[in-house]
């Protein structure tokens, strides 16, 4: 049943929030309990929140620069994502966004929860990694990861940024471009119909969309000649261009990369455009070899996409941000966010309202579910989100492991957000391994995490689970249960050239517990290799561990190649050869 008895009232901001007029405040009747305000955040008061923000708090500048940009742009949405702050006054989320703040220089509004409990820093963004290809699925727009993948391509060739590390354009940014270029979506639908498959898709709609600038008739007639080079000359770029896929498509070491093909692609286009058709087409990724290397080629003719640039001024956002707030505290009546207690029924309830979303993740239903049933179900300050009309925008994965575990969970839920919102939960950034507030000054939570996952997966994981991962709360479980695998991460760190330091933590931990005097012998000369006859199975493991790390090989075989020698080692320890055992 959801809790009706939240107070509104109105209060002049605090001297830790940021400054600037006054918010609204839901509280519950407990004083101590979690608090939650509309906030304007400034760059001034981002400086000032980030002053308290937790030691291990890293920076992930990708999420900054996408942050910052949408900022800029008037497209960063009021969408329920709290910042959070904890009883001791810890910033436990929303360093980015602060950042980002700083960085665009204009301010944003969102939901500031404070008082939360400290020990609920690993079940913050549990969400599943998202792509804008989920956005434009939900928006029902078809073929969304094949014009995601063309948008992305179109928007490095306008920046020059095709060679290696180029990364990915903002979210926003690529909502604006396609907004701009409509054209594109009509692109997308030809290529998947062309009968040119000999080019791959993600070379093939690009060119396809900057041909169609450019020249209608040669793009179909270069098309045609990849799909049906008997019906050409031998000569025709299209022809060429298929004689070089079927060339090189038998084997791995010589098939073209989707860059290399594009530029060639581009270069052939261009004589077919021209008419001055070349013997072979031929381009060297500069990044590769300097010396011999080429820009990447421009297409003769091609404008570029239409891209409007930053629509927002940053006075002006700050104005109608200014506006907003004011709105909100003048406005009396039921703040749109309320803590309720969830359960079966009213997740399903909940849940009928849910249109237009992204697939739901079975293995990750599984997950929280798990949690929900383990008690290890934490209040986090993140809401279930609901639009203006009702809809469903952020919470499915949480409703269906309510339904799927059968207990209530206690969660703020919010209320009145505009149907925009939806699209923006995709750009927060998803945060690494989390173990919680006593690992702060720890350096080697990700390998601690990897192996308790290790752990996890080959010995405590449910039968017929799908896909599954260790939840955060289980891991950190894990750390607590078995203090000595978090010891083991030295022996990690120190055999890194073998193997992945958290595959040989865990394998040295079920040595040692498998037989803890001869799992020190074995450890000792597995790390050192000294004083053994050549020959002998622990050498052989080291090179083999070697040439495995090489080779970049997975740490299931890498944990199985350690083990397999530990049984042998185990069952024989006496004999000193490979060909006694």
């Amino acid at each position: 049943m959801a809790r009706a008895n939240i107070a509104v009232r109105k209060m002049p901001s605090p001297a830790a929030h940021p400054p600037g007029g006054r918010i609204v405040q839901v509280q519950g009747q407990n004083p101590e309990g979690p608090a939650f305000s509309i906030e304007l955040v400034t760059p001034e008061s981002a400086t000032g929140l980030l002053q308290h923000k937790r030691p291990s708090a890293a920076e992930n500048t990708n999420a900054i620069n996408a942050y910052a940009e949408a900022m800029r742009d008037g497209r960063w949405i009021l969408n329920g994502m709290p910042i959070i702050l904890s009883r001791g006054g810890i910033l436990l989320d929303g360093v980015q966004r602060l950042r980002a703040c700083i960085k665009a220089g204009v301010p944003f509004l969102t939901v500031l929860a404070q008082n939360i409990p400290d020990d609920v820093l690993h079940t913050i963004d549990q969400q599943r990694r998202r792509s804008f290809a989920g956005v434009l699925e939900a928006r029902g727009i078809p073929h969304a990861h094949a014009l995601q993948s063309a948008l992305v391509k179109l928007i490095r060739y306008d920046d020059g940024k095709m060679l290696r590390g180029a990364g990915t354009a903002a979210w926003s940014r690529m909502d604006r471009v396609l907004t701009a270029n409509p054209d594109l979506e009509q692109a997308v639908k030809m290529s998947l119909e062309s009968e040119a498959t000999a080019l791959s898709e993600a070379v093939r709609t690009p060119l396809l969309f900057m041909g169609f600038r450019t020249d209608k008739a040669a793009t179909r007639r270069f098309l045609d000649a990849i799909a049906f080079p008997d019906k050409h000359s031998p000569m025709e770029p299209g022809a060429r261009i298929r004689d070089l896929i079927d060339i090189t498509r038998g084997d791995p070491a010589t098939r073209l990369k989707p860059v290399n093909l594009f530029a060639l692609c581009i270069k052939a286009l261009n004589a077919t455009i021209s008419g001055e058709h070349l013997r072979s087409y031929t381009w060297i990724d500069r990044t590769v070899n300097p010396t011999k290397g080429e820009d990447f080629p421009h297409l003769e003719g091609y404008s570029g996409l239409t891209d409007p640039g930053h629509e927002g001024d940053a006075e002006e956002t700050t104005r109608s941000l200014q506006a907003a707030v004011q709105r909100l505290s003048d406005e009396d009546g039921v703040f749109p966010l309320a803590i309720e207690d969830i359960g079966p029924e009213m997740a399903e309830a909940y849940l009928t309202h849910n249109t237009r979303n992204r697939k739901i993740v079975a293995a990750h239903v599984d997950a929280i579910a798990r949690d929900i049933r383990a008690g290890n179900w934490m209040m986090n300050a993140q809401p279930i989100c609901f639009s203006r009309s009702g809809r469903l925008l952020n919470g499915q994965h949480r409703l269906s492991a309510v339904v799927q575990a059968g207990e209530a969970i206690e969660v703020p839920v919010m209320r009145g957000l505009p149907e925009e919102a939806y699209d923006t939960y995709d750009i927060h950034a998803k945060k690494g391994p989390q173990l919680g507030a006593a690992f702060d000054n720890f350096g080697d939570r990700p390998l601690i995490a990897a192996a308790a996952v290790l752990l996890w997966k080959r010995e405590l994981k449910p039968a017929g689970t799908r896909n599954a991962k260790p939840t955060p709360a289980e891991v950190m479980k894990i750390v607590e249960q078995h203090p000595r695998l978090l010891e083991m991460r030295t022996f990690g760190r120190k055999m890194i050239e073998f193997g992945r330091g958290s595959v040989l933590a865990y394998a040295a931990y079920c040595i040692e517990r498998d037989d803890p005097e001869l799992g020190r012998i074995f450890l000792e000369r597995f790390e050192t290799g000294a004083d053994l006859p050549r020959g002998h199975l622990i050498l052989e493991l080291r090179k083999r561990m070697q040439i495995l790390r090489r080779e970049r090989t997975g740490q299931d075989d890498q944990l199985r190649e350690v083990l397999s020698a530990w049984a042998r080692f185990r069952e024989h320890p006496d004999l000193d050869r490979l060909n006694e055992d």
